[in-house]
């Protein structure tokens, strides 16, 4: 019969079995989470306003992006954000 976390616990074995379990640091679940709540910033209110138009600076200069490219660079935008957030 197979022993559970409790059984290697009283054999003094669950330390071992337990650190390969072990969830997120703390620090390492806060910054996912940072990362997250940044993402779904601009989630809500980033990619949403970008359908109307905006602007894109470059070293040469401004550039004025129109409400029908803007649309589907939007879509794109949105896209990569929500890939990215699939990966935290």
């Amino acid at each position: 019969m197979s022993q559970d976390i409790f059984d290697q616990r009283a054999d003094g074995k669950a330390f071992a079995a337990a650190a390969s379990l072990a969830p997120a640091t703390v620090p390492q679940a806060q910054i996912a989470c940072h990362q997250a709540q940044l993402i779904g910033y601009a989630l809500s209110h980033h990619v949403p306003d970008m359908r109307r138009g905006f602007d894109i600076l470059t070293s040469y200069g401004r550039w004025h992006i129109d409400a029908k490219p803007a649309a589907q660079m939007a879509e794109l935008m949105r896209q990569h954000l929500m890939q990215q957030l699939e990966t935290i």
